[in-house]
């Protein structure tokens, strides 16, 4: 049997990247794994088609489509946890606005994959560090809550401790500026917010009420003890006088003499005129009616003071009620007051926090990571042929476009001296009839003027 009798074989390709993608190919293209497949690599941007030229990429980019995946699912969980940390809205409320976000984030790592593909050139450098920039910017966005949400039970224990200081500062600016004196604070600090009205109190009116009549009472008291004092240095002289004893203004003879009498007049006259016994009982009403009014002070006293704590009570409750529930951006300072206070929070917090943004960081990071792939070339280079095509047939446009212009340009010119000939054989046309029309006027004149000749010869 020849050659030429044998059965033809049918021709078959045997270009290894086909055969590669034949060998690779899912054996049912619409079973749910390989749709699963083409919807986690559509996530990233890639191009199937292109794709197919290069099947070893597949679960690269397979695996790239489940990390932008859980990243989106875990900027919802983050978003779930904060707001149901920080909102009282039921929990089934939540789950559209985590969902949104969500897909919010996964758009965008979507996004960000989708511009990185290709052979990343020197042009391209700046670019990429600000898609970086931008994709860490919104992982510290996402692991925020999620970082809270680890360091909860510190936190909100900072928060109480953090809230009973301000409390306590707050009772103590009202204690100042509100003394138990009742007298008003001329502490600059001591504004409006912090002065309080205690209605119906006496404590001023019995303070300004005890304080006149003591000084009434000292004044009294003082005037008394002048009159007795210069009473009892007449009554001692009267004395000495009596007694006989020697000494100056004293004749030092004893008995009740004249000087003796006289003295002694003189002693009683004083103590009469001076009216030192209604003094003293005045003296005496003065220090009851002290002795009261110090009474009555002291129970105002006290009234104010268990009105005062009451006022100071109700501002630093009202106060309280006031903050309500803490919210993120006061647990970020206490997270921020526990890291400053304490270095193993601090690298605690800050590696977390690294942690987080760098799983969030994933998509971008196995791009980056990944290095330049058979699909980034064969990218790069379609994109170079397309490149390249528009620009040819931009210049093929453009040639076309010049031709056009110059054959329009000549036949402008050609219709232009057309134009100008016809012009000037019209010129040449009225110049020729101007120069007959003259010869025929010259002849006609140089005619009648031979008439006229001719008759007047005739006549003479």
């Amino acid at each position: 049997m020849t050659s030429s009798t044998l059965p033809r074989q049918p021709e078959r390709d045997w270009t290894p990247v086909q055969d590669a993608a034949d060998r690779r190919e899912p054996a049912d293209p619409g079973s749910l794994r390989a749709r699963a497949g083409r919807l986690l690599r559509r996530l990233t941007g890639v191009d199937e088609e292109l794709l197919s030229l290069i099947p070893e990429e597949r679960p690269r980019y397979t695996l790239q489509g489940l990390v932008v995946v859980a990243t989106s699912s875990m900027a919802g969980i983050a978003v779930f946890v904060a707001l149901q940390r920080f909102t009282p809205t039921p929990w089934p409320l939540l789950v559209p606005a985590a969902l949104f976000w969500a897909g919010l984030i996964l758009v965008f790592d979507c996004w960000m994959l989708s511009t990185m593909h290709g052979v990343r050139k020197t042009g391209r450098l700046g670019g990429l560090v600000g898609r970086v920039l931008l994709a860490l910017l919104v992982s510290v966005v996402i692991a925020e809550p999620l970082l809270l949400y680890v360091f909860r039970p510190s936190v909100e224990q900072q928060v109480k401790v953090e809230r009973a200081q301000e409390s306590d500062a707050f009772r103590s600016a009202l204690e100042r500026c509100n003394p138990e004196s009742g007298v008003r604070s001329t502490d600059p600090e001591c504004t409006e917010e912090y002065l309080l009205t205690v209605g119906g109190s006496t404590l001023t009116a019995d303070q300004t009420a005890l304080a006149s009549t003591t000084a009434e009472r000292d004044r009294v008291r003082e005037h008394v003890a002048t009159l007795q004092e210069r009473l009892e240095e007449k009554q001692e002289l009267a004395r000495l006088e009596c007694n006989g004893t020697s000494g100056e203004g004293l004749t030092g003879r004893a008995g009740a003499g004249v000087n003796c009498q006289r003295l002694r007049g003189e002693a009683d006259a004083f103590a009469e005129d001076s009216r030192l016994s209604e003094h003293q009982e005045n003296l005496l009403d003065l220090d009851e009616e002290v002795e009261a009014l110090t009474s009555a002070t002291g129970a105002s006293t006290a009234d104010f003071s268990a009105v005062r704590a009451a006022l100071i009570d109700e501002k630093v409750a009202q106060r309280t009620a006031e903050e309500g529930e803490h919210g993120v951006i006061e647990e970020m300072e206490a997270l921020g007051a526990l890291a400053k206070d304490s270095f193993y929070v601090m690298a605690a917090v800050f590696l977390l926090r690294a942690l987080l943004a760098a799983v969030d960081l994933f998509p971008v990071l196995t791009k980056l990571f990944g290095g330049t792939s058979k699909y980034d070339e064969l990218y790069t280079a379609q994109v170079d042929l397309h490149r390249e095509s528009h620009e040819q047939k931009v210049r093929v446009g453009r040639k076309k476009l010049q031709v056009w212009t110059d054959r329009e340009i000549g036949e402008l010119e050609v219709r232009q001296q057309a134009d100008r000939n016809e012009n000037e054989q019209r010129m040449r046309a009225d110049k020729v009839q101007q120069s007959a029309h003259f010869e025929d006027e010259i002849d006609r004149q140089a005619a009648q003027y031979r008439q006229g000749r001719r008759a007047g010869a005739d006549r003479g």
